[in-house]
């Protein structure tokens, strides 16, 4: 049984990571990145490192398409690793930047053939990519996420032939897994992102909704954080649990403003009337112009929403009960995490409860407060489109409640907050890359607006053309020899020290936060504490200056 169990589970995560990028994907994602780590003058080695990981992948291609890959582009990318290898090699790397020049000239050329070839597919077939899954029946393995001790095991008895690809950045999966109690489980598999965090937040979510239950106030109002199943398949890869029923906050006001004819950006364009260099502008001139804005527009869409899909005034009283104490457990929650980046796709409401989901949980450790453009100086979100629907006490009644519950007792808990937290702040497996600084003091760590390449990254047309005679044929031995002989050029040399001074900060930081003194070295009672709060994330100062794509006028 055990030893079947175990071979089950390493081949389905094995064939997991394969359909989570494919060949293409997965060469053009590593030189996009590539390029703009070069562009900008920094260190490549981390990438490099990538690259190597790919080479052992692509020369043991398992599948049809793999094997075809192969044929087309291994003979070309193992000349450009030659001569990047031979960069690396060099005892005078300054005299040597033409090689690495010539590396990425190589590689943008790859990466123009393989862009003109794959065109972006909406569907995928199971059988065309993992032949080995896709007859995979009636295994021991259980679906991701549903173990449960106290109940019956739920396995998995095959996996859906039919599998949707989102065009977002990192080209999320959404497939469905059919489970021996018959019912259909629905995971997104995504690739390029480190969901062990996201994984370790979900723990700690737990550990506040075990620490909420057991409380007679919050337990009567039944406060919990909304969950969902992170499974980590590898370092880049994993799988979440697809949460049904529910719908983004973009999508909701953009589905509302479709109805009644209004543009998307029409805050933006307000803002832009008043003066259109909205991005020169000092921070009190945008203030300035974000407050003409929004005293122009209604920002009514989330309450007109929930007011018109609920069929009567109790199940619209429901949800707005349910919407507001949700959104505050999870902004205290949020708060003590330092979770950033909740721009409006990140953000979830369910169509029948009205309960707030979040979702994209790695931006932990107010890693966005300290980014080098657009830092988020918000502790949570809480703009005017959130506050509408709380009718007329807005923040002060249900919403302020709630929140002082909920902080009054994670600070009574603190010690086993801290215990948890302490644990993964301190984990080597977690991504440290983005709490690096170079030698100038800039944070090396960018987010997902800044993940784009410059006019100057784009693919050069004469290159791919000088590289491209040899498109035949598959990686050389001699290739092969030197991916695995010279390991120790791309060795990770960020060795992970307990007494990293970041992590200490962070340590300290929560637990200020956990006992009243994060505005100041008095000690504030959690009333005074939770209105410090709710004014720094609607004062407008703080949220004129965000990065547009947080959507601040919503």
């Amino acid at each position: 049984m055990y030893p079947e169990l175990v071979e089950q589970t390493e081949l389905v995560s094995r064939e997991l990571i394969r359909v989570t990028l494919l060949f293409p994907e997965m060469w053009m994602k590593s030189i996009d990145s590539l390029a703009a780590k070069y562009s900008g003058g920094h260190d490549i080695s981390e990438i490099v490192r990538e690259l190597q990981s790919h080479y052992k992948r692509l020369y043991n291609p398992e599948t049809l398409p793999e094997y075809r890959f192969v044929q087309e582009f291994g003979k070309d990318l193992s000349i450009a690793y030659e001569s990047l290898l031979q960069f690396y090699k060099a005892r005078n790397r300054t005299h040597s930047l033409a090689l690495l020049k010539q590396a990425i000239d190589m590689y943008w050329g790859i990466h123009y053939r393989i862009k003109s070839q794959y065109p972006f597919r909406k569907h995928l077939i199971l059988e065309g990519i993992s032949p080995i899954l896709h007859q995979c029946r009636d295994m021991s393995v259980a679906v991701p996420g549903s173990y449960n001790p106290d109940s019956n095991l739920t396995t998995i008895q095959l996996f859906k032939p039919d599998i949707e690809v989102h065009r977002t950045a990192q080209l999320p999966r959404q497939m469905c897994i059919q489970g021996s109690d018959g019912n259909e489980y629905t995971f997104l598999l995504k690739g390029l992102d480190d969901l062990r965090l996201d994984e370790r937040v979900m723990q700690l979510f737990g550990l506040i909704n075990s620490l909420l239950s057991k409380d007679s106030e919050t337990a009567r109002r039944s406060l919990a954080i909304e969950r969902f199943p992170v499974v980590p398949l590898s370092s880049n890869s994993g799988l979440i649990g697809f949460y049904s029923n529910t719908n983004s906050l973009n999508q909701i006001v953009i589905e509302n403003r479709k109805a009644v004819n209004q543009p998307n950006r029409l805050e933006l364009n307000y803002a832009c009337q008043f003066t259109p260099n909205w991005t020169t502008l000092t921070t009190m001139q945008k203030v300035e112009s974000f407050e003409y804005a929004l005293s122009n527009t209604p920002g009514n869409d989330l309450h007109r929403a929930m007011w018109y899909k609920s069929p009567n005034a109790e199940v619209w009283l429901e949800r707005r009960t349910n919407y507001t104490r949700s959104l505050a457990v999870m902004s205290i929650a949020g708060y003590i995490l330092g979770l950033g980046d909740r721009h409006p796709s990140n953000i979830l409401i369910h169509e029948r409860t009205g309960k707030v989901v979040h979702i994209d949980l790695g931006d932990c450790f107010e890693i966005t407060w300290h980014r080098v453009h657009f830092p988020e100086k918000v502790p949570f979100r809480l703009t005017r489109m959130l506050i509408k629907p709380m009718e007329v006490s807005s923040t002060d009644g249900i919403f302020k409640h709630t929140a002082n519950h909920t902080m009054r007792v994670l600070r009574a808990n603190r010690e086993s907050l801290m215990a948890v937290l302490e644990a993964f702040v301190y984990d080597p497996l977690v991504s440290w890359a983005y709490h690096q600084e170079t030698d100038d003091g800039t944070n090396t760590n960018y987010t997902k607006q800044d993940r784009t390449l410059s006019q100057d990254g784009q693919p050069d047309k004469h290159s791919s053309k000088r590289h491209s005679s040899s498109s035949t044929g598959g990686l050389g031995s001699s290739t092969k020899q030197s991916i695995s002989n010279n390991d120790c050029y791309f060795a990770d040399t960020k060795a992970w020290n307990t007494g990293n001074p970041k992590a200490r900060a962070i340590v300290k930081r929560i637990h200020d936060k956990l006992v009243g003194t994060d505005f100041s070295n008095k000690q504030l009672v959690v009333s005074e504490q939770i209105e410090k709060l709710i004014q720094q994330a609607t004062a407008t100062e703080n949220l004129a200056v965000l990065y547009s794509g947080w959507v601040p006028f919503w």
